[in-house]
This record gives structure tokens, C-alpha cells and sequence, in this order.
């Protein structure tokens, strides 16, 4: 099995649920609604030297103008599927270093601020005490 393959994880039948809300939506807004302007395109301008077209007919015609456009584009593809190359060890040198130094950071001001908790603590036990001693010396 590769080290990069990228894995799509379905749970339960929420998930199943959610999988087909979003290829149904995706279908709608990528096929059957460009096909929809499509075919009421067609029907508009052929009224009556062609035929009219229904829905399917309007997806395959609006499949034949992205092909076409695709196929015609001399523009590389805009989505491309490639896995990530691998960190060699100095790159992972690197990376650890950050992560180390993060976690020192991090746990030293976890200490920080545990520190000003216990100051503030006390200053307010301090402030008690005065305002009790001053209240019995009065």
C-alpha cells in the first residue's frame, strides 16, 4: 500500500447520507444544470427550423461544449492529482527542531501563566487580609 494514498473515511449511515448529498449536489451544479441552460438555449433559438431537446439531450450537449473546450484549451488542466514528495532528512531535521522548540515554548508559558495565577491568588489573599485587619483594627 503506498505511504501517501489519500483515503476517504464514510461512518455509519450518516455519512453514507452525507456522501450522497454531496455527489448529488455536485451532479446538479457541475451536469444537470449547465445541461438545463443548455437545452432551454437550444429551444430558444431552434424554435422552428430544429427540433426540440430535452434534459438529457441538453446534458449531452453541454458535455460536448466542455469536452470541446477542453480538448481545444491549450491550457494545462487546472486540477492535477499527484502525490506529495517525501521530506528528505534534513527537511525532517528541520521540522522536528520547530516542533521541539514549539513544545518548550509552549510549555513554558504554561508555566508562566501559572505562575501569574498563583501571584494573582495571593495578591488577593494579601488584599483580604488587609482589608480583614483593617476592618478589626477599626
Amino acid at each position: 500500500m503506498k505511504k501517501n494514498a489519500k483515503i476517504i473515511q464514510i461512518n455509519g449511515f450518516r455519512g453514507i447520507l452525507t456522501a450522497l448529498f454531496i455527489v448529488t449536489c455536485l451532479a446538479a451544479g457541475f451536469i444537470a444544470f449547465p445541461g438545463f441552460v443548455a437545452m432551454n438555449i437550444w429551444n430558444h433559438f431552434a424554435e422552428n427550423s430544429f427540433p426540440q431537446i430535452n434534459l438529457f439531450q441538453g446534458v449531452l450537449l453541454w458535455a460536448i461544449i466542455a469536452l470541446t473546450y477542453f480538448i481545444a484549451s491549450k491550457q494545462r488542466v487546472a486540477v492535477s492529482f499527484a502525490t506529495p514528495k517525501e521530506l528528505n532528512e534534513e527537511e525532517l531535521n528541520v521540522l522536528m527542531e520547530r516542533v521541539r522548540m514549539q513544545s518548550q515554548a509552549r510549555m513554558i508559558n504554561k508555566m508562566m501563566l501559572k505562575d501569574i495565577e498563583e501571584l494573582k491568588k495571593q495578591e488577593t489573599q494579601d488584599d483580604k487580609e488587609d482589608s480583614n485587619h483593617e476592618s478589626l483594627t477599626k
